[in-house]
């Protein structure tokens, strides 16, 4: 199922932009600390975007 993510789910959302960007570019590896990854989402993404995830049953699935 597709659907627009909630707050709630922006700790998913920040976790699979990890699992995506540390596969695409592994050479910035631990660059920043994944809690910086979770504010980012919470703070700066969800305010001002609507974000959608794929679901499989209630977690975002990242595949």
């Amino acid at each position: 199922m597709l659907r627009p993510l909630a707050l709630t789910d922006m700790g998913a959302a920040a976790q699979v932009h990890r699992i995506a960007f540390d596969h695409a570019m592994p050479w910035l590896v631990g660059l920043r600390p994944p809690d910086q990854d979770g504010w980012f989402y919470r703070e700066l993404v969800f305010p001002a975007c609507r974000v959608w995830g794929h679901f499989d049953g209630a977690r975002v699935h990242a595949g």
